[in-house]
């Protein structure tokens, strides 16, 4: 009958395993090769009592953040279009271009959406015209969103 033993990983030395996770294994080699090497401690009640409360409380978080960017990615689609109004030069070509503090700038006004300036990426916009932007929100979700670029009437 093998006895087994938890443990609490302390470094990143054993394969598969984060740092401050909880593993099962042998005493034997508990304690002949990772408590010496001090890649892992013991795990008292305690102590793995506090590791699963952290644990908890970063799932938590994750679902608190994944609500939140479906909540941005709603609202983003109920926007569908910016209208942004410059000064026109010859052949249609605006004075400056359009970046993306502009876009940012009109969100904000028009919306009470936290977004960074670097979560909008733009071609570069010189011309008069309808241009598809992308908002990213996560590494693996984006929302595309068009920008009509329009002359002022001055």
């Amino acid at each position: 009958m093998k006895r087994k033993i938890k443990l609490i990983v302390t470094s990143n030395n054993i394969s598969r395993n984060a740092k401050g996770s909880i593993i099962n294994v042998s005493k034997g080699y508990a304690f002949n090769y990772l408590i010496p090497r001090k890649d892992a401690e013991i795990g008292t009640k305690k102590k793995i009592k506090h590791i699963t409360m952290f644990e908890n409380i970063q799932k938590k978080k994750q679902e608190i953040n994944e609500k939140r960017t479906i909540d941005i990615s709603k609202k983003i689609n109920k926007i569908g279009k910016i209208s942004l109004y410059k000064k026109i030069g010859k052949n249609n070509f605006i004075f400056g271009s359009v970046t993306e503090k502009d876009i940012l700038k009109w969100i904000n006004t028009h919306t009470n959406l936290e977004i960074n300036k670097g979560q909008i990426k733009i071609p570069d916009i010189k011309t008069i015209g309808t241009i598809n932007a992308k908002i990213q929100l996560k590494q693996n979700l984006s929302e595309n969103i068009q920008i009509n670029v329009l002359p002022t009437n001055i």
